[in-house]
């Protein structure tokens, strides 16, 4: 009988040490589940406007809100030069912001509302530079051509993509109905449904799972074999410099006067002139001034300008 009654006491001891076990597996678990979907919202410090860059989302990295004002995107300077630009620059006294990229410098203007210029033609754009909580906000809509980028705002999803025309673009479309994952986890969220055949910018493949960006800006996952026609849209733009096999006109700057945009453009198109009076391809830039901030700019803008016209500088 003690026996037994020994017995009966080990078993509930045994039961109830069981069921804690259970209960501490169980809390682990539900931490465990509670833990991936916090990491699966990304809280971001702008959630209103997502900005897309190469297939990047950089909204993160911003430190100040992206504005939508009379269906035009606008980006801080700071933004811009941290994102997109890294040599725009303001001009205080003549308040212009100066942007460049591989093969434009555009002007913008406080003073003009109206238009920009981009390599000394004027184009129109409707406010193109404004001021917002003593911040320079700039128009980005309208650079476009400026950085050789495609621009397209999403309503559905309050997303700006912004797609370099130089870099490799590759389509593909879902062969059915399929739901995204908003990272490569099993306990991932899903953000979208996309049907079938709906096409979808093909990035990467992350162990057996493509990397997606969908048509209404989001990036995420889904399984790669439920893709077909995947095309290469678009290579990447061989940028590399060429070989010129001519003997250089050289053009001496020392005492010109650069130390402001405009003149520094009057410089830039003597030197066009000149390439264009002696049928040269290839300037090679002679300096004996001082390294200041001025020639720096120069050396910016006049490669940006004449390499449009097709004319290499060495300087």
């Amino acid at each position: 009988m003690a026996k037994k009654q020994l017995e009966k006491t080990n078993q509930k001891k045994h039961n109830k040490g069981f069921n804690k076990l259970a209960l501490i597996i169980m809390f682990i678990i539900i931490l465990i589940i509670i833990i991936k979907i916090g990491e699966n919202v990304k809280i971001s410090k702008y959630p209103d406007i997502q900005i897309i860059i190469d297939n990047n989302n950089i909204t993160k990295e911003l430190n100040n809100a992206v504005l939508l004002k009379d269906d035009k995107i606008y980006m801080s300077f700071d933004d811009i030069k941290k994102v997109l630009d890294e040599t725009i620059y303001q001009e205080e006294n003549t308040n212009l912001i100066i942007t460049s990229s591989d093969l434009k410098v555009a002007t913008l203007s406080f003073d003009n509302q109206e238009t920009i210029t981009i390599n000394g033609s004027i184009q129109e754009s409707k406010n193109p530079v404004i001021n917002e909580n003593e911040k320079i906000y700039i128009n980005i809509s309208d650079l476009e051509s400026v950085y050789n980028y495609k621009l397209n705002y999403i309503d559905t999803t309050n997303i700006v993509t912004i797609d370099n025309l130089n870099t490799k673009c590759v389509k593909a479309n879902v062969k059915k109905n399929v739901k995204v994952k908003q990272e490569n986890k099993i306990f991932s969220k899903k953000i979208e449904k996309i049907l079938k055949d709906e096409e979808v910018i093909y990035i990467d493949e992350e162990k057996g799972m493509a990397k997606i960006r969908t048509k209404n800006g989001n990036i995420g996952y889904i399984n790669k074999k439920i893709l077909n026609n995947i095309t290469t849209e678009r290579e990447d733009f061989d940028n590399k410099t060429t070989t010129i096999n001519e003997e250089p006109l050289e053009y001496d700057i020392t005492k010109k006067d650069i130390t402001s945009f405009k003149k520094r453009e009057e410089v830039i198109n003597l030197i066009l002139q000149e390439a264009i009076k002696n049928d040269k391809m290839y300037i090679k830039i002679k300096y004996d001034g001082e390294n200041n901030f001025y020639f720096d700019r120069f050396k910016i803008e006049s490669t940006s300008i004449l390499k449009e016209c097709g004319i290499t500088i060495d300087i």
